[in-house]
């Protein structure tokens, strides 16, 4: 912004601030009430990884109960190849 005077300086950031602004209300952003629209990410933050959390633990279970029915299967076997009655 050196070859810019102080006129064009200040018209260059007001556009800038409205084109900004208008982007962000389009996006259904409160431009108006920024502590809320930071509540509001926050949030969306503390779900999205709440939700990560529950999937991981998910797929920790079903990664459990495969295993269990896999080595109850190779169990079964070993013991009907072997005779073993229990």
């Amino acid at each position: 912004m050196e070859n810019l005077s102080e006129q064009e300086s200040a018209v260059a950031k007001r556009a800038a601030d409205e084109a900004l602004e208008g982007m962000l209300q389009r996006l259904g952003i409160d431009t108006e009430n920024v502590l809320e629209t930071q509540k509001d990410q926050a949030y969306l933050r503390q779900q999205r990884l709440a939700s990560e959390q529950v999937a991981k633990w998910t797929k920790r279970i079903i990664l459990g109960i495969f295993l269990s029915s896999l080595f109850g299967i190779i169990w079964a076997g070993v013991k009907a190849a072997l005779n073993i009655k229990s």
